[in-house]
C-alpha cells in the first residue's frame, strides 16, 4: 500500500450503550482508533422517504490492517458518518483492509 494515497484522517468508532438518568438505554459512540485512509465514492442513489429527499452513497475506504473492526461500527470523517457494511482483508495478508461503507445524506 502506498502511504501517499492515504490522505484522509478518519476515526473508527464502536457502538456502546449507556443509561440515561431515567434508566433508558442510549446509544453512544466510542472512538477506537484514528487512522489515515483513502475514501473513494463508488455508487450513489437518491430516494424519497418521510416527505424528504434523501441520498446515500457507497464508498470504498482503504486503511492499513487493523484487527478487530466489526460491521456494526462506523467511520467518522469530519462531520460525515459512514456505516461499515463489509470488511475485506486484502489477500488475507493483514496489511491492507477495504471497508465498504454507506454514507446517508439528508
Amino acid at each position: 500500500m502506498q502511504s501517499g494515497k492515504l490522505k484522509h484522517r478518519i476515526t473508527i468508532q464502536s457502538k456502546g450503550v449507556a443509561r440515561d438518568s431515567f434508566g433508558s438505554e442510549v446509544v453512544t459512540w466510542i472512538t477506537e482508533k484514528t487512522v489515515w485512509a483513502s475514501i473513494e465514492p463508488i455508487a450513489g442513489r437518491e430516494f424519497f422517504l418521510a416527505h424528504q429527499m434523501q441520498a446515500n452513497v457507497d464508498h470504498r475506504i482503504r486503511i492499513r490492517y487493523y484487527d478487530g473492526i466489526r460491521v456494526d461500527w462506523r467511520i467518522l470523517f469530519g462531520t460525515r458518518i459512514f456505516d461499515i457494511k463489509s470488511i475485506i482483508n486484502l489477500q488475507e495478508q493483514n496489511n491492507e483492509m477495504i471497508l465498504m461503507a454507506k454514507e446517508f445524506i439528508t
